[in-house]
């Protein structure tokens, strides 16, 4: 009952987040398909250089120019297309100046494809928030995320509402460490930059949407148990909860960073290993009975 009562409040949101991720779907697909009409432009910069060599036996209202290509290999002839109301000099121009463009274009495009590509996998790893909420507050919390991303209007109301922000999951190894576990991309990022010290150890899974996990040291040696029931965290507040065998990379705190201007959540790592676990609800369980004894 509890998860179809979720599933109805999600589902406006779910749709929401769906709809501008499709949205940027399309206009990156449009993007690479530019990108691709820009890889011949070498050929106009050559079509270039092949009417200015033959200015001198050109003359206007030409349709087309056959020469000799001295880029081909064994000097084949080829025939390039002229514009009729242009001079042989305008039309020399002209192939430069789409070979510039499309030098251009593939630049500005690139970047572009860049920026969509993060911002789809941004919306992905909402999703996987929206999927693993688990009360009304948690997918407020998200509403405000999208809202302070421009991925939702801001609510108007008479006055300022007080902005409240909830705290990470914890949980106690069996060996006393408190761990923690980000519910949101916000959360993760007050997780893992400001909650956290710098000999702490931060836990992801590998390449795939999921929480951040901080295992709070205080500076003390953590045992392999705990680094393993933290991986196992890791793996089940993930898109891989229910799959097997799941990389989870781990970190001292100091090695992770945000880059300037990224997205909620998204952070790059170095200095790192990797563990593969399996996601197990009773062991999570029991680290949450764990934290509730203490």
């Amino acid at each position: 009952d509890r998860a179809e009562r979720m599933r109805q409040r999600s589902s406006s949101l779910i749709k929401s987040v769906k709809n501008s991720r499709d949205r940027i779907a399309r206009k990156l697909a449009a993007q690479q398909q530019e990108l691709k009409a820009t890889y011949g432009r070498e050929r106009l910069r050559e079509f270039g250089d092949l009417i200015t060599a033959n200015l001198h036996l050109m003359k206007k209202g030409q349709k087309e120019l056959k020469t000799v290509d001295f880029y081909s290999d064994g000097a084949q002839e080829c025939t390039i297309p002229l514009d009729v109301l242009k001079t042989p000099q305008q039309n020399a121009a002209r192939y430069y100046k789409e070979y510039t463009k499309a030098r251009n274009a593939e630049k500005f495009l690139t970047e572009q494809i860049e920026i969509g590509t993060g911002e789809l996998e941004y919306l992905d790893s909402v999703l996987d928030e929206i999927a693993r909420a688990e009360g009304e507050k948690d997918l407020a919390e998200i509403r405000q995320e999208l809202a302070d991303t421009g991925y939702l209007k801001q609510q108007k109301s008479g006055k300022k509402a007080k902005r409240t922000e909830s705290a990470p999951m914890q949980f106690v190894s069996t060996s006393g460490f408190e761990i923690r576990v980000g519910r949101n991309n916000a959360q993760n990022d007050r997780l893992t930059t400001k909650m956290s010290m710098k000999n702490d150890i931060w836990l992801h899974t590998q390449k795939i949407h999921g929480s951040h996990v901080v295992i709070s040291s205080n500076g003390a040696p953590v045992d392999g148990n705990t680094m393993l029931e933290a991986a196992v965290l890791a793996a089940y507040y993930s898109q891989a909860r229910d799959s097997r065998n799941v990389p989870v990379d781990y970190a001292l705190v100091k090695h992770v960073k945000k880059p300037t201007g990224s997205k909620p959540g998204m952070v790059i790592y170095t200095d790192y290993k990797t563990i593969y676990v399996n996601p197990d609800e009773k062991l999570v369980e029991s680290l949450k009975k764990g934290r509730n004894s203490r």
